[in-house]
């Protein structure tokens, strides 16, 4: 249930891909907040999908209707979620979930924000090898896009 999920993270993290190279490119610093919010919500995709999919979380909720999680803090998500249901999230992932956290808003309003290119590149490397995991079949879905693209996942 929920597999929309693991797709939107795929497609959040071919898109922070895309930006990033693309601020490479240009030195537009615009895509790199591009970059950086895309992979934050690609990160959240992942840890909704894998709260909303385990039976602890579904028992409280009715499976027919579940009780969707209205927020973007990844720290909250990580503390109150997936600790409570017993779900393991990376270190690299969990380490920085309240930096990824802020790069949800401030890289699309706060006119002065800027991301170092290699942390949003280590958390897009950190995120493709979490959905893999999660979701080995996507491994061949990223060689797919990769070669197709012309990009590294």
């Amino acid at each position: 249930m929920y597999e929309t999920y693991l797709t939107k993270s795929l497609t959040g993290l071919v898109n922070a891909t895309q930006a990033l190279e693309a601020y490479e490119k240009t030195n537009i610093k615009d895509l790199k907040n591009s970059a950086a919010y895309n992979v934050q919500q690609a990160i959240e995709y992942l840890l909704k999908y894998l709260i909303y999919n385990h039976s602890g979380y579904t028992q409280e909720s009715s499976e027919e209707k579940i009780t969707q999680i209205y927020s973007h803090n990844l720290n909250l998500l990580i503390l109150q979620h997936c600790d409570t249901l017993g779900i393991p999230v990376p270190f690299a992932i969990r380490d920085k979930a309240i930096l990824y956290t802020s790069w949800e808003a401030e890289s699309r309003y706060s006119l002065g924000f800027s991301v170092r290119a290699d942390a949003i590149k280590n958390a897009i490397r950190n995120t493709s090898s979490w959905l893999v995991e999660i979701a080995p079949k996507y491994q061949k879905k990223i060689k797919q896009i990769n070669k197709r693209l012309n990009i590294q996942l």
